[in-house]
């Protein structure tokens, strides 16, 4: 987009390029178009908390927000016991404000509706004052980016992006609570290109940061957002008006009717401040500049609550006390690629070495071979490796895993003995000179939640799992992983191979390989002569092999997927997602690409 003209307001240079685009406008309503269906009961509580109780949203509201009927709104918050009356979200130590995400259903602007038609909720948080719980902004982080190739994200219908003109539809997300308490939101762009936002709530302030990586094979430029703190919703700020505004760039601020309470917002680095009288709305708009390939690049961003008297000393102490503050240094993550794999390889079986070995060489694929000492690892070398072949397997570049001494099923009953079992393949890889391992699959893939603990204390940093309890061990087929989502000891399985798997199927478990999810699959033997059930014959492997590397697919070991995430960074709760799974499976499956 063309930068406004100056002698114009923001707002109305707004309206003036909406009025000018040649288009027909669809309706300005939050329509059932925009309507999420809660998943399970567990989500349908947060949600319904969410709306009902933190937002103060009628039933009405909630059924927008939804996709429920009325009837169906009031059974259900009365079943979960969440009448308005009950207990808020848990608000952190005062004087540490709450964030929340935004449920959609209530349109978040006052005014200027038909500049935010179909408002997605993907990019907004609520933002609650401290001093009133019921009130609150929405930051939409980000509302809109542009780059050198054109109007690259947009976060409501209003013209058109570079997918719309390519016909392509951007598939929704969700924030997902991390471990530290920050709300972190991905989306991956069909090109490559992915976004990233995250907000920490911290004492009367919330800490944002903003970051594209760009996974494409040139230099993406001139990238740049804005980032709209919408004030309607907070109350004392409904003014559609001018007079209560401050821009101070980088800062841009709005005071309430009696002109003692303020919300401010800055960027670093910036694009510009403005602000939307209609809306109502400020704006601190962050600039990124040129990203090359396989770069990251990050600003950092707040919002902030401020009561008295004296806006502009409280403004001369935030540009000393935070933007004076040296930047931290972004990630350094690759992006996600389409088409990326990781290849595992359970029990220890000999002809990993023999036959799968040679093969992942020859195709330049790395893998993880998990090893335990169970069955009749220690006297059947026929069926088994030796030790000094899983050194080997080490020495070629491959990941050696953890798969406990014993293959013990990780179970309620089992987990004091967790850490014995770990420690023991951990000492005996040491003694080979092959390093502590930090993969784990669960043997059996049987989870408990009290396994996380220990073996992260164990200096696991990603453990794999099996497909269940989202699907049935016996179908083979999984889900992808998700690392917006899914915590890095608790890997799903996208495809769990069998005797009876086709090429067809390998295709369908890599299928969702593409926009920031990853395949894993989990093969045994090859073949597997005493665990039959889980046999890979030579013949269909080495296909499965070619088919890969002739289509480009990145195969790599579990310990790799650190280039891309950070284990470190973790879901708050872990099962969030698999009980969202377990709720619509159906929508889950792998398909054929």
């Amino acid at each position: 987009m063309a930068r406004m003209n100056s002698r114009l307001p923001a707002w109305a240079w707004a309206w003036a390029f909406w009025l000018a685009w040649p288009w027909a406008g669809p309706s300005l309503s939050v329509g059932a178009a925009e309507a999420r269906q809660p998943l399970g009961d567990a989500d349908l509580r947060f949600w319904l908390r969410n709306m009902v109780i933190d937002h103060a949203y009628t039933d009405d509201e909630v059924a927008m927000a939804t996709g429920m009927s009325v009837a169906e709104v009031r059974n259900a918050t009365e079943r979960l016991g969440l009448t308005p009356n009950a207990t808020p979200s848990p608000t952190p130590a005062s004087p540490v404000v709450k964030v929340l995400p935004y449920p959609g259903g209530r349109h978040p602007r006052l005014g200027f509706l038909e500049g935010a038609v179909r408002p997605q909720r993907d990019t907004k948080l609520s933002v609650f004052t401290p001093w009133d719980p019921k009130g609150y902004v929405v930051v939409d982080l980000p509302e809109a980016v542009w780059s050198s190739l054109g109007l690259t994200y947009l976060a409501h219908t209003h013209i058109p992006t570079l997918w719309d003109r390519e016909g392509k539809t951007l598939p929704p997300v969700e924030w997902s609570h991390r471990a530290d308490g920050s709300w972190q939101m991905l989306r991956s762009l069909p090109n490559g290109l992915q976004l990233g936002a995250r907000a920490m709530a911290a004492t009367n302030h919330v800490a944002l940061r903003w970051w594209v990586r760009n996974g494409t094979s040139n230099v993406v430029g001139n990238l740049h957002a804005q980032v709209c703190v919408l004030l309607g919703r907070a109350h004392g700020f409904t003014a559609q008006s001018a007079t209560n505004k401050l821009l101070d760039p980088p800062f841009s601020a709005a005071s309430d009717a009696s002109g003692t309470r303020w919300v401010i917002t800055a960027w670093d680095a910036l694009e510009r401040t403005w602000h939307n009288p209609p809306v109502p709305c400020i704006h601190s708009d962050p600039r990124l500049g040129d990203c090359p390939p396989g770069e990251t690049r990050e600003a950092r961003g707040w919002v902030w609550f401020h009561e008295g008297a004296g806006v502009t000393n409280e403004i001369a102490r935030l540009r000393r006390e935070f933007l004076a503050r040296p930047a931290p240094e972004p990630d350094h993550l690759l992006p996600i690629p389409d088409k990326l794999v990781v290849l595992t390889f359970d029990d220890s079986v000999r002809s990993l070495h023999q036959n799968v070995r040679p093969l992942l060489k020859e195709a330049g694929f790395n893998a993880t071979f998990f090893i335990t000492e169970g069955f009749t690892f220690p006297t059947n070398k026929a069926d088994y490796m030796t030790w000094q072949q899983v050194a080997e397997l080490h020495r070629d570049g491959f990941e050696v895993g953890n798969h406990t001494r014993s293959h013990m099923g990780v179970a309620a009953d089992s987990l004091g003995r967790l850490q014995g079992e770990v420690a023991h393949i951990a000492g005996r890889c040491i003694e080979q000179g092959i390093p502590r391992p930090v993969s784990f699959a669960y043997p059996g893939n049987a989870i408990h939640p009290g396994a996380l603990p220990i073996l992260s204390a164990q200096g696991i940093r990603f453990a794999r799992r099996g497909a269940q309890p989202e699907f049935a061990y016996e179908t083979g087929r999984g889900v992808a992983y998700d690392p917006a989502h899914d915590h890095p000891l608790l890997i799903p399985t996208t495809g769990d191979a069998r005797p009876t798997w086709t090429l067809e199927e390998l295709k369908a478990a890599v299928g969702p390989a593409r926009e920031g999810q990853v395949a894993v699959l989990q093969f045994h033997g090859v073949p597997d002569r005493e665990h039959p059930w889980v046999n890979t014959p030579l013949d269909r492997f080495r296909g499965y092999v070619s088919w890969l590397k002739a289509n480009g697919y990145r195969c790599i070991a579990l310990r790799d997927l650190a280039r891309y995430i950070n284990p470190s960074d973790a879901p708050s709760d872990a099962w969030r997602v698999i009980h969202r799974r377990v709720a619509t499976p159906a929508a889950h499956a792998p398909k054929h690409p």
